[in-house]
């Protein structure tokens, strides 16, 4: 369909998917906080305060993977994190708007 026969929420949503696949990292997975002991002896976490540790969690092809994000990237794999959401909701809303115009035509057709 041409951009001219869109809605003007329609191309609002493409734009905007476009926008983040093309000008933002994003990534499918979540973010997991676990608290973790370092295993040196004198450390804090030996006497049960233990550390914060996150990890960028996902599945692939039925299995876990998994990779450690430094303190320092937390804020910066949250945003790509989102960034993946943002663009799902994104692409749902645009699958059903397609829905709606195929149910639309196949109504129209029937008749």
């Amino acid at each position: 369909m041409s951009r001219t026969r869109m809605s003007a929420q329609e191309r609002e949503w493409r734009s905007r998917l476009a926008q983040l696949a093309h000008a933002k990292p994003l990534v499918r997975a979540t973010i997991n906080v676990r608290n973790v002991t370092c295993g040196k002896a004198g450390c804090r976490c030996a006497q049960g305060e233990k550390h914060r540790a996150f990890y960028l969690v996902c599945n692939v092809q039925g299995k876990r993977r998994q990779l450690f994000i430094p303190a320092a990237l937390e804020q910066e794999a949250r945003q790509w994190v989102t960034n993946y959401h943002s663009a799902m909701e994104l692409l749902e809303q645009v699958s059903e708007q397609a829905w709606q115009e195929l149910k639309r035509r196949k109504e129209h057709d029937d008749t």
